[in-house]
């Protein structure tokens, strides 16, 4: 079932699902293309993205279940260890230079996380 579309926020989680440094995996329509994603946490701010590498077509957590690398700084592709800017979303490894993971816009208030994203909708 798909969340109808609206131009108001689209209520994902409560906030306490979202530890810093973790994930919490959603389903949602993007640009018209049912796909699994994730809300990640860093330094206190939930990111939204699909949950795709940039280098080729696997989950970020497809082999292991935590997303960021050992320094907490990056989030990393289990497979293979390309890692991404959280805030932007950016490689910063060179076999995947000037690429970037898909984001979709968020926002946090009253303890819970909303999807506020036109081109994208919750999968409910």
């Amino acid at each position: 079932m798909l969340k109808a579309k609206t131009s108001e926020p689209t209520p994902v989680c409560r906030s306490d699902q979202v530890p810093e440094l973790g994930k919490f995996s959603l389903t949602v329509l993007y640009q018209g293309v049912k796909r699994e994603a994730l809300l990640l946490r860093f330094k206190g701010v939930v990111y939204g993205y699909l949950n795709q590498c940039a280098h080729m077509p696997k989950a970020l957590d497809c082999e292991a279940s935590h997303v960021f690398d050992d320094s907490g700084r990056y989030i990393q592709c289990s497979m293979h260890s390309i890692c991404y800017d959280p805030v932007t979303g950016a490689s910063v490894s060179a076999l995947c230079e000037g690429k970037k993971l898909k984001a979709f816009k968020v926002t946090e208030t009253d303890e819970w996380v909303y999807l506020v994203d036109k081109k994208t909708q919750l999968v409910v």
